[in-house]
Parts: structure tokens; C-alpha cells; sequence
């Protein structure tokens, strides 16, 4: 029997044993996170599906408009595919205890790349599954798509996570077998890179809206024309949005041939990187292995620090200096953060700062849900799994003379810190570059501080109610039962400031403009939700974390 048959048989067992474990979680539990993933699923849905028709309403057949849109959301998530697929197989491959253990092992080094490749893909791309697959379905109802449409979707989705994964798990072993000691300089300059080349394309695409005439005649031409990137021919994105689209047009053979091209390509790299991983890996783990500490870069003014500063202060310092080590968490940061910049500084192109101040007011509280939900999904992606991630090495910080509600609050600490810094100045910014009062300035300010406690605490807390103390891959400690709590539980969070923060408006709107005390209670009601959703899992995670024999 194969060895990749043997290894995928005990992942399987090991994968139905969490499963059996799963039955004997609290009922109540697994009903809210499958009613709230159902809910989230629906709205995603609903959302699509009414955009979706809105646009076949308003143009008619917009067949340019609905390839390019489709198009670029495509070449967003295969980037991003190939970048996380990238990261996770570096870590998977070549910083993971079980690939030491599988090479001393009479397993060839091909297998245990496919194997660690469809881990990968496991961890990297459901998300992207749960996500796209209702947006397609909006776009195949509005469309008219035939019943087998969902079927074609999901083998479309199939073909092309396998070719993303595979040629981020290629790049993954060059990198390590002959760049070991350069694999952060090589991603973060790719990082930059990717945020350019970003940057540049929406400067050039939002020029478009500098056209004058009228929205048919002149802005959507133009603006669809620059965009027309996203419909390059060589890009496997545009072989997926093509393929669907013909799909839900019920052309079979139109679709065949794109997912014929799609599932060929995928083949030949994924062959390509198994033939790179029979030869390089195990270099590349040699190498990667055999690194020199990193005591020269170290900072030296840590030492200071540890003799003055407080115990909270110092315990940050060393989650920073790991956050600063660490590729996989500040470069998917940088894009994510990145991107809502690139944004921002780039409201002004769409001359929304002109616009009614009923416009105004509904873009800034967008920008500020789009903000909050970011927040959301970076500290249940890279909070969460903190405590965890000290892992063994949790005695340590037993023995040091701090009690367990320091080390809990300096997590804390860290996360509200990093997450104002970067959230605060773009709601402000935004709301700045939108021309609003001042008054709505402020108000919008302190609600995103609010957000940035609310998440903060509920990531961290319920990090220290769910800990998985034997994992040290973050992408799978997310993925367990905590941390989709985590993420439905701050996504209703966000979901509810939004409302708390657009009320003030409406009730001003309903009286015709007047101003009235609504605000300050808004802020008030605001306050008191993220107090109470902040400090409630702190301290409940401090009495799990109290618990814990180390």
C-alpha cells in the first residue's frame, strides 16, 4: 500500500476521533455556531444575490461589468491562495515536528510533500469555499443557471485551489532549499511588490473616474476598460470566471473547455512541485534546520527594558519581537491593512466628498464596518491562538514571577495596542477625506476604540477558554471549535456597534436634521456592549487559565 494512502488513513482516523470528541461538546455551543454560520452563510448569499440583480436591473445585460467584477474577485483570491499556501507549506514542511519525525521515517520525500500539500489546502482554502460558493450561487439564480450549476461550481472551485496550493507549496521548497536564510527578506519584498502593483492599478483604475459624461456613456466604458487586466487570458482566474459564467449560461461545452484548461495546468504543477520536493526537500530541510540563532539581530536594548519595565510591558515586547519574526502574520497584516489604505487614500477620486451628506455618512459607516470586520478576522486569525501557541513552554512563564492575570492582560495589552494604531487613522482618515463634522469625527473614532476592545478581549479570553496547547500551527488551532466561535461571536460584535452607531443618524434624519443627546447615548450603549464583551471572556478565560496544572 502506498505510503501517502498510509498517512492519509491515520489523518483521517485522527480528523474522525476530533470528531467523536466533537459529540461531546455542550449542545448549546454547537447550535450557535451552526446557527450563526448559518445566518453568516445566508447573509453572504443574500447579499450577493441581491447585487447580483440590482446590476442585471440597472444595465440591462452587463456582461463586461459582471466578467470583470467576477474576475477581479478571482484574482484576488488566487494571490492570496498563493501566498497563504506558500506560508502554510513552508511551516507544514519545514518547522513542523511531524515532518522530522515522517523523514526519519522509509517515506519518500514526494509523498510527505503531497501529503503536507493537501493539509494545506485543508487549512487554506475553506475559507475561500465558504465564501465564494454563495456568491456564485447569487450569480447563478439571477442568471438562470441550469440545476447542475452548483456541481460545476464546486469542480471549478476544486481545480483551482489545487493549482494555487501547488504552486505556493513549489515556491515553497525552492525557497527553503535555496534561500533558507532569506525566505522573510524574499516574502516580505514580494509583500511590497503585491501592495505596489496594487497600488498602482487602483491609481490608474480610479483615474478613470476623473471622465466626464454621463455613468453609461463615458465613466463605466473607461473604468472597465483599465480594469480589463482581469480578463487577461493567461490568468487561471480568468479561465474560472469564464468557465462559470458559460456554465450558468448552460453552455456545457464552452465550460468543459475552460475546466479542461484549468484542471491540465493545475496537473502539470502540481507534478512539477512533487518533482521539486522529490529532489529539494530534503535539502531544504537540512538547511532550513540548520540555520544559525538569530542572537545577532537581537535588540539590544531588550535588556534595559527587562529592568525597568513593567512585567506587562516586557511580556508585549516579546509577543511584538514574535509578531516582527513571524512572515506568516505581519505580511497577511500588511495585505489586508494595506489594501483598506490604498482605499482611503483614494476616496477622494470617487468624489465622494461631493456627495449628499446622506451619502457621506452611509460611505464613512461603511468604511467603518469595513474596518471592524478586518479587525474581526485578524485577531481571531493571529489573537486567538496566542496563548496556545506558548504551547509547552507555558511552564516557563509559570516559573517567572508573574501571576497568570499578567500574562492574560499583556495579551490583551498587545493586541488593543497593534489594533489601534492601525484602525483609529483610517477611520479617521477616511472620515477626514469625506469632508464630515467634526462631531462625527469623533464619534466614529471612539466607536472603532470600542470595537478594537470588544475584539481584543473576546480574542483573547475565549483564546484562553479553548486553548490547544499540542498544536503550533495557528491556521489549525483557528480552525478549531474556539476560534469559529470566535470569529461568529466578534462578527455579531462588529455587527451590533454598526447599528449602535447608525442610529444616531437615522433618528436625525427622521427629525429632519436636528441634533439631539443620541449620540452621546449611542457612544454610551457602544461602551458598555464592548466592556461587557471584553471583559466577560477575560475573565472567564482567567479562571480556565487558574485551572491549568503546569
Amino acid at each position: 500500500m502506498s505510503e501517502l494512502v498510509l498517512l492519509l488513513r491515520a489523518k483521517g482516523r485522527a480528523v474522525r476521533n476530533r470528531l467523536r470528541a466533537f459529540r461531546r461538546e455542550s449542545l448549546l455551543k454547537v447550535a450557535v455556531v451552526g446557527v450563526a454560520g448559518l445566518t453568516f452563510w445566508g447573509g453572504i448569499f443574500g447579499a450577493s444575490l441581491h447585487g447580483f440583480r440590482f446590476i442585471d436591473t440597472f444595465l440591462g445585460s452587463p456582461e463586461v461589468l459582471l466578467e470583470t467584477l467576477l474576475g477581479l474577485f478571482f484574482l484576488l483570491l488566487g494571490v492570496m491562495l498563493l501566498f497563504s499556501n506558500a506560508i502554510i507549506s513552508f511551516g507544514g514542511l519545514f518547522r513542523s515536528d511531524e515532518t522530522d519525525l515522517l523523514l526519519t521515517w522509509p517515506v519518500r520525500a514526494e509523498q510527505v510533500y503531497v501529503y503536507k500539500l493537501v493539509e494545506a489546502v485543508t487549512f487554506s482554502s475553506w475559507a475561500f469555499v465558504v465564501l465564494g460558493l454563495p456568491l456564485l450561487m447569487g450569480y447563478g439564480i439571477v442568471a438562470g443557471a441550469p440545476w447542475h450549476y452548483p456541481l460545476l461550481t464546486l469542480a471549478y472551485f476544486g481545480a483551482f485551489v489545487v493549482l494555487m496550493a501547488s504552486a505556493g507549496g513549489a515556491v515553497a521548497v525552492v525557497l527553503a532549499a535555496y534561500l533558507p536564510e532569506r525566505v522573510k527578506r524574499v516574502l516580505g519584498v514580494s509583500v511590497v511588490g503585491v501592495l505596489a502593483v496594487t497600488l498602482s492599478l487602483t491609481v490608474w483604475v480610479h483615474g478613470a473616474a476623473r471622465a466626464r459624461g454621463a455613468f453609461l456613456e463615458s465613466w463605466l466604458p473607461r473604468t472597465l476598460g483599465r480594469m480589463s487586466f482581469a480578463r487577461n487570458l493567461f490568468l487561471p482566474s480568468h479561465w474560472v470566471n469564464r468557465g462559470l459564467m458559460e456554465g450558468a449560461r448552460g453552455n456545457l461545452g464552452e465550460a468543459a473547455y475552460w475546466f479542461v484548461l484549468l484542471a491540465s495546468t493545475a496537473a502539470v504543477v502540481f507534478l512539477a512541485g512533487r518533482g521539486l520536493a522529490s529532489r529539494l526537500l530534503r535539502v531544504g530541510w537540512s538547511r532550513a534546520r540548520s540555520l544559525p540563532g538569530g542572537g545577532r539581530g537581537a535588540w539590544r536594548g531588550q535588556w534595559l527594558l527587562a529592568r525597568w519595565a513593567p512585567a506587562v510591558r516586557v511580556l508585549v515586547a516579546k509577543d511584538w519581537r514574535l509578531f516582527v519574526r513571524d512572515p506568516v502574520q505581519w505580511s497577511q497584516c500588511a495585505i489586508l491593512f494595506g489594501l483598506m489604505g490604498f482605499y482611503v487614500l483614494n476616496l477622494r477620486t470617487f468624489s465622494y466628498h461631493v456627495a449628499k451628506p446622506l451619502w457621506r455618512n452611509l460611505t464613512a459607516l461603511l468604511n467603518v464596518a469595513a474596518t471592524s470586520l478586518v479587525l474581526a478576522t485578524v485577531t481571531t486569525r493571529f489573537v486567538f491562538p496566542l496563548l496556545s501557541l506558548e504551547g509547552r513552554r507555558f511552564w516557563l512563564l509559570g516559573l517567572a514571577p508573574v501571576g497568570r492575570r499578567t500574562v492574560l492582560w499583556s495579551k490583551l495589552a498587545f493586541s488593543l495596542t497593534g489594533a489601534l494604531v492601525v484602525t483609529v487613522p483610517l477611520v479617521v482618515v477616511s472620515d477626514t477625506m469625506l469632508e464630515l463634522p467634526g462631531a462625527t469625527i469623533w464619534h466614529h473614532g471612539l466607536a472603532i476604540v470600542c470595537v478594537c476592545f470588544g475584539v481584543s478581549g473576546l480574542s483573547v479570553g475565549l483564546g484562553a477558554m479553548f486553548p490547544n496547547w499540542k498544536e503550533q500551527n495557528p491556521s489549525k488551532i483557528v480552525s478549531g471549535f474556539g476560534g469559529t466561535l470566535n470569529l461568529l461571536l466578534s462578527v455579531a460584535f462588529v455587527a451590533a456597534v454598526l447599528v449602535l452607531t447608525a442610529v444616531p443618524y437615522g433618528v436625525r434624519l427622521a427629525r429632519l436634521g436636528r441634533t439631539g443627546p443620541e449620540v452621546f447615548y449611542a457612544l454610551c450603549a457602544t461602551g458598555v456592549l464592548a466592556a461587557v464583551v471584553g471583559l466577560v471572556p477575560m475573565q472567564l478565560g482567567l479562571r480556565a487559565l487558574r485551572r491549568l496544572e503546569f
